[in-house]
């Protein structure tokens, strides 16, 4: 899941123009399994496709072939990206069709290498209507909502303590009707809520996962600020 948010947040990190429609589809050496994700997200506004592999050659070998298929099909790589994950990545851009395809890479258990690729239809963009469903912690930045059918994430990074956010969460949550199962999990009848929260200086990085079977009606309005 986490390896997919990173996807969602590289892919956004090219300037928006005009969309592709070609097909998204890629081969991949070595392959063992593929989860095809049909539905498009709507991350920050913008159409997003996912796809997630597994392969059985090695990590080293996989970057360098998309680096290299990136480059044969005329993509825009930058020389040198920016570390914004600690899994090796890679970013490209259609300059043709303004589309950009991040990939990234995970060593799994026997030898096996997860690939994570999204293609993000930038031209597509439309502005992002605020959360309505979710709190979201005082001082935000850098929030990013993306809705799929039956789910919807939400994450962002804020000044403060884990404990004083994780705290925040748990009184919001329980006025709004979750009831707490775990420091991490809550529930409001068909409505799991997934909270993971981690340390980074002086900021904390917050992801929400809501999943529900049913509609999504919006929190109590006290819950929407701290």
């Amino acid at each position: 899941m986490l390896s997919c948010l990173l996807v969602l947040e590289l892919l956004l990190a090219a300037a928006p123009a005009q969309a592709s429609r070609e097909p998204f589809h890629w081969t991949v050496p070595g392959l063992v399994s593929v989860v095809d994700v049909p539905d498009t997200m709507n991350v920050g506004g913008i159409p997003v496709r996912l796809q997630v592999y597994t392969s059985k050659e090695k990590l080293e070998r996989l970057l360098q072939y998309f680096a290299t298929a990136f480059d044969d099909a005329g993509f825009y790589v930058q020389r040198h990206q920016p570390r914004l994950a600690a899994e090796p990545h890679l970013t490209a851009l259609d300059t043709r069709t303004f589309t950009s395809y991040t990939v990234i890479l995970t060593p799994e258990p026997g030898g096996l290498t997860s690939v994570v690729l999204g293609q993000a239809r930038l031209g597509e963009a439309r502005p992002a209507a605020p959360p309505r469903f979710l709190p979201v912690y005082a001082g935000a930045m850098n929030v990013l909502t993306a809705d799929l059918e039956g789910a919807r994430t939400l994450t962002y990074r804020a000044p403060g303590k884990e404990s004083e956010v994780r705290s925040w969460y748990r009184d919001q949550l329980t006025r709004s009707g979750f009831k707490q199962e775990s420091p991490q999990v809550f529930r409001r009848e068909q409505q799991e809520l997934r909270l993971s929260l981690s340390q980074e200086g002086g900021w904390v990085q917050v992801v929400l996962f809501l999943k529900t079977a049913g509609e999504l009606p919006p929190l109590e309005p006290e819950a929407e600020t701290r």
